[in-house]
């Protein structure tokens, strides 16, 4: 990736400009958001004209794929739906597409070893993956079996790793973002998302009072941030989401009302304000800070 989000150290051996990274959305639970941020994360990579590959990993409802990779996507999910013997279409639109197997993270024969896919495309450009909701042993053990960890260690690596880890603020989804950490023994950056428009009954302004995560992610050098919660007219919020609608085409749309416009646009300046902070994604060109 860039020299502003790379996280190799300069007593690499490898040259920041030649190193890519595996951007993973996850967060183990359903319902917390990962696809909604996987859909801003795409959209912000895009317009920064970043080299990368979009992998929406859920199979069932890849609704990042059926946003920025529309075509292809819907081929994919209409073969599944055929119970045809599916493969997924990996991509972006400034570079070649690529046909590869079904990814999904699962551990059933016959497709786990696809996922092995992104880190060969790691090698020569970046990867931005979405999870579904999905078994934590499921990733733990591909990570595992990779040895992520050590091709991480290794001083001839050019690939970055890095888990966004979205919760809602429940103790449960908090103990699985500790437990992704320690599986790879702090090994692998973690980012912690906190997302405001996840179905939770946490009142944030309360969250960690006692400093617990705050302490945790010092101790391991990580990062925390809030994401916003999009807060527009439930009728043109059913439309982007059900049309599969890039968040780029919506602000151009004539049937985007004025005010939802304004909401859409000072949601998604904070929102990708929010990710880019990390240093991890870059900043979308409308929206620097």
């Amino acid at each position: 990736m860039s020299n502003e989000t790379s996280t190799k150290t300069a007593s690499k051996e490898v040259s920041k400009k030649d190193v890519t990274s595996i951007i993973i959305i996850g967060g183990v639970k359903g319902g917390l958001g990962k696809s909604l941020i996987g859909g801003v994360a795409a959209f912000q990579m895009k317009a920064a004209k970043l080299s990368f590959d979009l992998v929406d990993a859920d199979s069932d409802t890849p609704n990042v794929g059926l946003t920025y990779e529309k075509e292809s996507y819907e081929q994919f999910r209409n073969d599944r739906l055929a119970q045809v013997s599916a493969t997924l279409v990996l991509g972006d639109k400034n570079q070649p597409l690529q046909q590869v197997e079904q990814i999904t993270f699962s551990g059933e024969a016959g497709n786990y070893f696809a996922a092995d896919k992104i880190i060969t495309i790691a090698e020569k450009k970046n990867v931005l993956v979405v999870l579904p909701a999905l078994p934590a042993c499921d990733l733990d053990r591909w990570i595992d079996q990779n040895d992520i960890v050590g091709m991480l260690a290794d001083p001839e690596n050019t690939i970055d790793v890095i888990h966004f880890f979205v919760t809602n603020g429940t103790s449960e989804s908090l103990q699985l973002f500790k437990d992704s950490v320690e599986s790879s023994k702090g090994k692998i950056p973690h980012v912690l998302v906190l997302n405001h428009g996840a179905a939770t009954n946490i009142q944030w302004k309360w969250f960690d009072q006692d400093k617990q995560i705050a302490k945790y992610l010092e101790q391991y050098g990580f990062k925390s941030i809030v994401f916003p919660e999009m807060i527009v007219d439930p009728s043109v919020k059913n439309k982007i989401f059900s049309e599969y609608i890039p968040y780029g085409d919506v602000l151009k749309a004539d049937w985007l009302p004025t005010p939802s416009k304004r909401r859409l646009n000072k949601w998604l300046r904070e929102a990708t304000q929010t990710l880019g902070s990390t240093g991890y994604i870059p900043y979308h060109p409308d929206y620097m800070p």
